[in-house]
């Protein structure tokens, strides 16, 4: 007997009925149509998600607001700042219609419906699909569906197609096909019937050679590590693809014009973007990618040192192939459709107050330098104090140097066996360089030599080394008084000596506390526990004028008299740690580990 494939109806998206009660769309025959989308990050999850919005009155791009109710990885995936980052330099008129190809819980959405002329977004999980409608409720211009894609027929009227963390759910969900690239082909070719024929195609996806998962990143998808070099061995499983299968791909489906950018730590929330205008090995790019990368899953083990690793791909050429994630513009028309960008790189910092947020950019035209900006589009100098430190916010344009940051010279010395000393060594030359370029010719009352308060600033992941010569860049804080010089000193040991390659570090020390001592001793003879609180607490008070998150958790600690006893400061920023959400924990990570 033969077994015929039932034939599901296809509808227009103008055929679908509206919901009153959840504000979607629905296929007229919803209650007759086959449902087997069951992607989910849990119903008490998304449960959570949709009660956080409804009960948050900010609910644009980047609030505030949703960040404060960040409690886990769904949730700082759904609510957290930055999602938006991969899309906010695209040059897409405004007027553009967009189709929104799985709209997850709105967050993207959110951002295409306050900047294009009408957003169409298709979700297949009901509730998901109530969650995106909720979150893009003061939008008249956005509308939600609620389908299986292959239930959907479309016409040619779309300007602008996303698929942002689809494509590689395209084997798990187009079950029928022989093989995972049919099915992916198959989810492409469906989506370039709703794409006017001089319409872009925006694709998201993971890298499945990216360093990351060389590093010891799970894969994000599956949790499993080295899943997507092996291949992808489960069947039906998620499966994202390297930049030159992503090619093949784009070509065999008739969309062979199409540009790659470059993200990191991936698309998701993207700190940086590489464009493709120029060769990588001109522009020393390894410079911009920060470490470690996050896992999103399961504890991450490390196999290399990523920054170091990250540095010599760079060298020779291949970064772009191990990119983490990609973001594609494709096109079946003509190349000069789509936005070719004047920029090699950009850099996002989030992980402050939404005032002080910045997008920093390598600028090619009309000539080579560093431009740097306010997300929220001011430029003004802005101050914010509290009563331990006052600080000033600058964003001004500045040269590009050639060469290395000086942070990979301590990256480096952290293998030698002999690495104190060869950490000293460094040591000794920044110090002289921090004395010479911002002391002030007088000192505190402890004896310690006091700086101008815009070296707050100048540590090895500010400064490139070219040859003998140093160069200061990304000024972008100033404190207002002067500073101890060994507080400075003290922010580049936390952070570009310890903080960043605390796996490798961890080993050879026995304690992180006694080690910053012994290295601060040879430059200050008698520092000791309590000047370090006294620098801990100087740098806390720091951070929560940057972050209104950690200002409301430490406003009652920085009040207080100076806190003494080392293990006491631990205990609060252990304190602090563990109520920040996913984004801050990022920034501040050296604090506790």
């Amino acid at each position: 007997m033969k077994i015929t494939k039932e034939i599901r109806p296809k509808y227009l998206l103008s055929e679908f009925q509206y919901d009153k009660k959840t504000g979607v769309y629905f296929p007229p025959a919803k209650g007759k149509m086959a449902t087997n989308f069951d992607y989910s990050d849990g119903k008490k999850n998304e449960t959570y998600i949709l009660s956080a919005i409804k009960n948050s009155k900010d609910i644009s791009v980047d609030s505030e607001e949703l960040m404060r109710l960040v409690k886990d990885w769904p949730s700082y995936y759904h609510l957290g700042v930055g999602r938006s980052n991969i899309l906010k330099w695209l040059n897409i008129p405004h007027n553009a219609n967009i189709l929104e190809f799985g709209s997850g819980c709105g967050a993207i959405t959110r951002y295409l419906g306050e900047n294009f002329n009408s957003v169409d977004s298709i979700e297949g999980s009901p509730l998901r699909a109530q969650i995106t409608r909720e979150r893009c409720r003061d939008l008249k211009n956005v509308r939600v569906f609620c389908s299986n894609f292959e239930d959907i027929k479309f016409s040619s009227s779309y300007d602008v197609v996303t698929l942002i963390g689809v494509l590689e759910y395209a084997p798990k969900y187009f079950t029928d096909r022989q093989n995972p690239k049919e099915s992916c082909l198959s989810l492409l070719r469906l989506v370039k019937t709703a794409m006017k024929e001089t319409g872009l195609l925006i694709i998201a996806i993971e890298n499945k050679i990216g360093i990351k998962y060389w590093s010891g990143c799970p894969e994000d998808h599956t949790g499993i590590i080295f899943d997507g070099i092996n291949g992808y061995p489960i069947d039906k499983s998620p499966m994202t693809c390297s930049k030159k299968e992503l090619e093949t791909l784009l070509k065999d489906v008739g969309l062979p014009y199409f540009s790659f950018y470059y993200c990191f730590p991936d698309y998701k929330f993207a700190t940086t973007i590489i464009s493709d205008v120029e060769d990588e090995k001109n522009f020393y790019l390894h410079n911009w990618i920060k470490i470690p990368f996050p896992s999103y899953s399961i504890p991450r083990i490390y196999t290399f040192h990523e920054a170091l690793a990250i540095k010599t791909i760079s060298e020779a050429g291949l970064l772009k192939e191990f990119a983490n994630s990609f973001l594609i513009i494709a096109s079946q028309g003509d190349s000069s459709i789509i936005p070719y960008p004047d920029w090699v790189v950009k850099s996002f910092s989030l992980a402050r107050n939404k005032e002080l947020q910045c997008v920093t950019t390598l600028k090619i035209k009309p000539n080579t330098y560093i431009e740097k900006k306010r997300l929220s589009g001011s430029d003004e100098e802005y101050a914010v104090a509290n009563n331990i430190i006052k600080i000033k916010h600058k964003v001004v344009n500045s040269p590009w140097y050639k060469g290395d940051l000086m942070i990979f010279d301590f990256f480096r010395r952290i293998f030698d066996r002999d690495f104190k000393n060869k950490i000293l060594e460094l040591l000794k030359i920044y110090y002289q360089e921090l004395i010479n370029r911002y002391y002030t010719g007088i000192c505190d009352e402890q004896g310690y030599p006091l700086l101008r308060g815009d070296s707050i600033d100048f540590i090895p992941r500010n400064i490139i080394k070219d040859n003998e010569n140093l160069y200061s860049i990304d000024s972008e804080w100033c404190v207002t008084d002067n500073i101890p010089a060994d507080y400075v000193m003290y922010r580049c040991l936390l952070y570009d000596v310890i903080g960043l390659q605390i796996h490798w570090i961890g080993k050879k020390i026995k304690n992180k506390d006694g080690f910053i001592i012994e290295l601060m001793r040879n430059f200050f003879p008698k520092y000791g526990k309590s000047r370090l609180a006294k620098n801990e607490q100087l740098e806390i008070s720091f951070q929560a004028l940057i972050s209104e998150d950690v200002k409301q958790r430490t406003s009652s600690l920085i009040n207080k008299k100076a806190i003494s006893k080392n293990k006491i400061v631990w205990k609060i920023i252990k304190w602090i740690w563990d109520r920040l959400p996913e984004n801050i924990k990022l920034k501040i990570k050296k604090f506790i580990d």
